[in-house]
């Protein structure tokens, strides 16, 4: 029980005892100070009778009250530690899944890095051979035009006297 309550209830009874300490002379035979406390006494038995069971009723409410508080409160706290638990479960596996990821992301990039090479050595290759073909279709296409241009030389002209033996040399060295 509340010990306010408790004070509060002995309150009157006490009272009492405080007047007859304080040194003033009562003389019983002149008061009523008797009957009053009788009263009183009654009184306040009857009080107790009327508002014991409202004052109990009050009293196991308002310990309910806490209680019902008190469970709600334990609730909100479990209910925390679950969060907190599958927060930390969550933050668990999002790691696990990150570097899952980072892992996957360094192989990747290392087969697309070889797979880049390969690819430009192939590319080079293929510039060089094509460089190389190109290289003899031009060397031919100009020997073709110079040959051609020597012989339109010595076509029109007609004035020179030449067996194939000599076209042949001449050609030969003007290629060379």
């Amino acid at each position: 029980m509340n010990i306010k309550l408790i004070k509060i209830a002995f309150l009157p009874f006490l009272l009492p005892l405080f007047l007859f300490g304080a040194g003033a002379e009562i003389n019983i035979n002149n008061t009523d100070i008797i009957e009053r406390t009788i009263n009183f006494a009654i009184f306040v038995a009857i009080l107790w009778y009327l508002l014991a069971n409202k004052i109990k009723l009050a009293l196991k409410d308002r310990q309910n009250k806490i209680a019902e508080q008190l469970d709600a409160v334990q609730n909100k706290l479990s209910k925390s530690r679950r969060k907190k638990e599958e927060a930390l479960k969550d933050l668990e596996k999002s790691k696990q899944i990150a570097d899952d990821i980072i892992l996957n992301a360094k192989k990747e990039s290392e087969i697309i890095v070889k797979n880049i090479e390969n690819q430009c050595k192939n590319d080079i290759e293929i510039i060089k051979k094509n460089h190389k073909e190109l290289l003899i279709f031009e060397q031919k296409k100009a020997k073709k035009a110079v040959i051609n241009e020597i012989l339109d030389e010595l076509l029109i002209k007609n004035d020179i006297d030449l067996e194939k033996k000599d076209y042949i040399n001449i050609i030969t060295k003007k290629v060379a």
